[in-house]
């Protein structure tokens, strides 16, 4: 397939892929784990990264997925400065055959020098607001995202790239079509940049893109039509078709990506973010790991029933040896488990605890 044109402006508001980048047959270590590390580009110690890294081999990831804008320590770095590291921390990466899926943008930490417009409170959290996706977005987000991809490509560190997201959890509930446009539009900038590595959109699923709507438009044009490599979902505290947790997945998996594409097209699912929380009220509480435990193999067996689904992420992974604890959530994750919540009790653990 040729490279999408630059110019954005230009872009169709559908573009059909039929031959998505990743392929259909074990692309992600078996269909097993990726490693979800939000602040592995951001530890100042190369001993904590190359921590981080070794933690998601042993838990048999092949993939950590990274943001390029820091919502922990508010590190204020350019695209540049996200880029260089990316390189930086490249010869850590390819000794343990590991490579990167990296989210351009995290939705909850807009890049520097974004208007103020395009933040702020929205649905218990601050997000990237409308005014980003339909106009704003081609300011300085998009010079941070040439300015990441290139310096990645000049350093020679592309290898370790296994693909790039436009924006972790991007969706637009205010107007659920101004999706389609920003993803057709930011995903053709990509493209004129690096027309090999896949690209993903970061949608959280159906209900995340267009509330309330199990048979949203929007999710079957980002499976069918969209300009991207792989449909993506997250899901925290799934515990049935009734109880959907934060995120009723089962409505992509049962809907959306069951019906074939009128192109015929057929995207992998890639459930980037999987994860309980410390606690969850009438299935398990916070000294109960071991029903904690049944809990994430549900969700787990619930996903991986479906063929389409080839990946699934773990929130949060990183390792409980780091001397930088700034990206440890206490509230749900694999850092949340152990007496302390700070992610004991394995037997990765190196003070191993008693309790629970």
């Amino acid at each position: 397939m040729p490279p999408a044109p630059s110019n954005s402006a230009a872009a169709p508001t559908t573009a059909v892929l039929t031959s998505p980048r990743i392929p259909p047959a074990d692309p992600m270590n078996g269909g097993f784990l990726i490693a979800n590390q939000h602040g592995m580009l951001f530890h100042d110690l190369a001993d904590d990264a190359q921590e981080d890294i070794a933690y998601a081999r042993w838990l048999g990831a092949g993939i950590i997925r990274v943001f390029a804008t820091d919502n922990n320590g508010f590190r204020q770095w350019d695209g540049r400065q996200v880029g260089n590291r990316i390189a930086d921390r490249a010869p850590l990466l390819r000794a343990a055959n590991m490579r990167l899926i990296v989210a351009l943008v995290n939705n909850h930490r807009a890049v520097p020098g974004e208007p103020a417009e395009d933040v702020g409170w929205m649905d218990n959290y601050i997000q990237l607001l409308l005014p980003f996706y339909t106009d704003n977005w081609r300011g300085p987000y998009l010079q941070f995202m040439r300015d990441l991809i290139s310096t990645v490509q000049a350093r020679g560190a592309l290898d370790v790239i296994y693909a790039w997201e436009l924006c972790n959890e991007l969706h637009t509930p205010r107007d659920p079509t101004a999706v389609e446009p920003f993803i057709t539009a930011a995903a053709a900038e990509v493209r004129a940049m690096d027309p090999q590595t896949p690209i993903l959109p970061g949608t959280m699923g159906a209900n995340h893109v267009e509330p309330g709507n199990p048979n949203s438009s929007i999710a079957r044009w980002l499976y069918c039509d969209a300009p991207i490599d792989a449909y993506t979902l997250h899901a925290y505290d799934w515990v049935s078709r009734d109880r959907g947790g934060d995120m009723p997945i089962d409505w992509d998996l049962d809907n959306i990506v069951s019906q074939p594409c009128p192109s015929g097209r057929q995207l992998p699912v890639v459930v980037e973010e999987l994860g309980t929380s410390r606690g969850l009220p009438g299935v398990y509480s916070a000294d109960d790991e071991s029903d904690r435990l049944a809990q994430e193999r549900r969700q787990i067996d619930f996903v991986r029933q479906f063929p389409q689904v080839v990946g699934f992420g773990v929130w949060n992974a990183e390792s409980p040896r780091l001397i930088d604890r700034t990206f440890i959530d206490v509230r749900r994750g694999l850092t949340s488990y152990g007496a302390n919540a700070q992610g004991g009790g394995s037997c990765y653990d190196p003070t191993p605890e008693l309790q629970p």
